[in-house]
């Protein structure tokens, strides 16, 4: 009897690993930086939603908030992978409650994917992500398409 609770116990516990390797792939709190035509003044905003690393299409995905699918990027076309770590000063919170929050920096985390279109031309798209989960999606990066991120962090 103790065997078949521990097979149970295994299967139940290679299950719940299974759910959450998939649910890792998705991080929520993203957002989509379109890039600005020649010539184009102002960038377009930002689309908010999830990016997504699908292990079975091999292709990382962005949903908007909606669920639509905003593109595809197939893992076989990443050139490149780069995280980006920016340190900006809070220039609203120091006028509206502190001057001391000049001091203190808002870090915002980029990831850009250099990658090749249908017709071979180089393209790239930026993504803002959430702080809460940006260590964890470079990590999901480089380990689903088997690029290295290079990493640049401002001080």
């Amino acid at each position: 009897m103790s065997r078949t609770l521990l097979r149970s116990l295994g299967l139940g516990a290679t299950l719940l690993i299974a759910t959450f390797s998939a649910a890792a792939s998705k991080f929520d709190h993203a957002e989509y930086m379109k890039a600005t035509a020649t010539g184009q003044k102002k960038a377009e905003p930002a689309i908010k939603g999830t990016l997504s690393f699908d292990q079975e299409k091999k292709s990382v995905d962005f949903l908007d908030e909606k669920g639509n699918s905003a593109f595809r990027i197939p893992y076989d076309t990443i050139r490149t992978l780069l995280y980006e770590q920016a340190a900006k000063p809070r220039y609203t919170e120091a006028v509206l409650i502190s001057p001391m929050f000049l001091l203190a920096h808002s870090k915002k985390h980029y990831l850009t994917i250099q990658y090749t279109d249908t017709t071979g031309a180089g393209q790239y798209a930026i993504f803002h992500l959430d702080k809460k989960n940006a260590q964890q999606a470079v990590a999901t990066a480089e380990s689903e398409t088997g690029k290295k991120v290079e990493r640049v962090e401002e001080k």
